[in-house]
């Protein structure tokens, strides 16, 4: 079925659907708290996502999370997602939540521009900024984003089940000499029920700590410069917290990895982003497999 134009939405939301081996398939392109009002209640099995990690990348795209000046206006504004996402998934369904760190430097100049990625330098970035970001932080601290976006989603009724430590295995050193180099990143497990979809069998068949995954990170190089996990991460979630059939969400789908991997498995996968040049991109390669 070649990609079907839904038309433009209310509040500047443009939705693109399809098929794909029979598999349904939807693209929202807009602000995800808009986006999310148009997904039916309690219909999504399982949601895997990775947000705009803090004062990392600047996507030139108005209404972009992860520019706030203050550490708290972060939290806000990515829980206030996870709250529309807290509706849509079902009381059965698991979230698998991806977020790195960030340090405050706080030193009042630009890092400059990184030779990776024209992307993850953007002049005066928040963490370069003084005044400790609102929180009262001190120079050369690690912020602890994850850890605060968790708790502060606990008490918005989200079940954290459990923290899953991503170890990327082979990844590019740090650029910093007096502290060790970082090698991991959070994987949050959160659930909003006590009873929810959870197959362990996977893990116990590939005889790995069930906690502790180690997971080689995606090389650069794509045609869009955005920060895609790998697709055995994705794979490694629905595995154990989606149903065969279930429904698959990414509300920062970024390069579509999430709906690639889901429709790969044989599941309809639902995707949203800001970035009308990620959303491009996304439909080229879905117009590919078909």
């Amino acid at each position: 079925m070649s990609i079907q134009f839904d038309g433009d939405i209310a509040n500047g939301i443009h939705k693109w659907s399809g098929t794909i081996d029979g598999k349904e398939w939807s693209l929202f392109c807009g602000d995800a708290v808009e986006a999310l009002k148009n997904i039916e209640s309690e219909s999504i099995h399982c949601i895997i996502t990775s947000p705009p990690y803090y004062s990392l990348r600047d996507y030139g795209v108005k209404g972009q999370i992860g520019l706030e000046d203050h550490v708290e206006d972060y939290v806000d504004s990515l829980c206030k997602v996870m709250d529309g996402l807290h509706r849509v998934l079902r009381k059965d369904g698991l979230l698998f939540l991806n977020l790195g760190d960030t340090y405050y430097s706080g030193k009042g100049a630009s890092h400059g521009k990184d030779s990776k990625s024209h992307k993850r330098r953007f002049g005066l970035r928040p963490v370069d900024k003084s005044g400790g970001l609102g929180a009262n932080i001190e120079r050369k601290s690690i912020i602890g984003i994850p850890w605060r976006v968790a708790i502060e989603m606990t008490s918005r009724k989200w079940v954290l089940r459990s923290p899953i430590i991503w170890h990327r295995d082979k990844a590019l050193p740090e650029s910093v000499g007096d502290r060790p180099h970082r090698s991991y990143e959070y994987i949050f497990m959160f659930a909003k029920d006590r009873k929810y979809y959870f197959n362990r069998q996977p893990l116990i068949d590939k005889q790995i700590d069930e906690d502790v995954w180690t997971i080689t990170p995606r090389p650069s190089g794509t045609e869009i410069d955005t920060a895609p996990y790998p697709d055995e991460l994705v794979s490694r979630c629905l595995s154990i917290g989606c149903p065969q059939d279930g429904i698959v969400l990414d509300p920062f789908v970024g390069s579509g990895t999430t709906m690639t991997v889901a429709l790969s498995t044989g599941r309809p996968a639902i995707g949203i982003d800001i970035s009308h040049t990620f959303c491009e991109y996304i439909l080229k390669c879905l117009e590919g497999e078909n």
